[in-house]
């Protein structure tokens, strides 16, 4: 059986503590693969290259404490996920641990470190992550399955309507309460769907990315829900001809929307679109 492996960032301008955190954690459990950085500035980029499972910090510290270590990490993208305790000796009061918590730690030791209390920390807080994660997987999952299904669902409608039509060009005596009950039945059916389709689909999008939309407002207050709407299913990295789907559109609507929306946002020629998004 594979072995897992956990990575875990230790942050500490005191090389002897993360020695002795690396020591201590190393005996308890094999598989920790062990990243070390001496100030916040330093742990923050090896954060974003890594992505560690846990971080275990200093508060203070020299250029960039512990505190601000959080700060920079619970507002970056990549990052936010990424559980922190905090390990001091100096900040111990209880209205430091109030902010602490405050900041974005998951939890908090006190130096001198019981060996004990370290291991039983790390281990529940990386359970924890592990449990996330697999919420974070199964809502993805979930969100994939019901914009296949709806695909499915309006690639059905579109071919309903398209027969509708064909019928209609078939009916030689078209009176006025024929065309009015065909241009009434089209109407319906085109309505139904981007409506009751998208709602379904919406609800279960913010449920796994519920400030996506307020992100998107807050930097580009000009952005319309339509296409709020094409930024929400080009976050999951759907295609056109997909999005046409959805969105009851033709694929050379939805091209010419993206390059409205570009323009919006600001993109340049070298930017890449569905990789903008995925970062909000």
């Amino acid at each position: 059986m594979k072995q897992e492996t956990n990575k875990i960032l230790i942050v500490d301008d005191n090389p002897h503590i993360i020695n002795s955190i690396v020591d201590v954690l190393s005996d308890y459990k094999k598989g920790y693969v062990f990243f070390q950085a001496n100030n916040g500035d330093i742990a923050f980029k090896i954060a974003q290259d890594k992505l560690p499972d846990i971080i275990i910090t200093d508060w203070d510290m020299p250029k960039v404490n512990g505190i601000e270590l959080i700060n920079s990490l619970k507002t970056n993208e990549k990052t936010k996920e990424i559980p922190v305790i905090m390990a001091t000796a100096v900040m111990q009061t209880s209205e430091d641990l109030k902010t602490a918590l405050l900041a974005g730690a998951v939890d908090y030791i006190r130096k001198p470190i019981d060996e004990i209390e370290l291991c039983a920390r790390v281990e529940s807080v990386l359970k924890i992550s592990e449990y996330n994660k697999t919420i974070l997987e199964n809502k993805n999952r979930e969100i994939a399955e019901n914009a296949l299904l709806l695909i499915r669902n309006n690639k059905f409608n579109i071919q309903i309507i398209k027969i509708l039509k064909e019928l209609h060009e078939k009916i030689t005596n078209k009176t006025d309460e024929v065309e009015n009950l065909f241009e009434y039945i089209i109407k319906s059916i085109k309505e139904k769907v981007e409506l009751d389709s998208w709602q379904k689909f919406e609800i279960i999008f913010k449920s796994a990315h519920d400030d996506f939309s307020d992100k998107l407002l807050k930097k580009y207050p000009s952005i319309s829900n339509s296409e709020i709407k094409l930024c929400v299913l080009l976050k999951l990295g759907m295609n056109t001809k997909d999005i046409s789907s959805v969105l009851f559109q033709t694929e050379g609507s939805v091209k010419v929307s993206r390059s409205r929306l570009r323009k919006k946002l600001k993109l340049d020629s070298s930017q890449n679109l569905i990789n903008f998004l995925a970062k909000i």
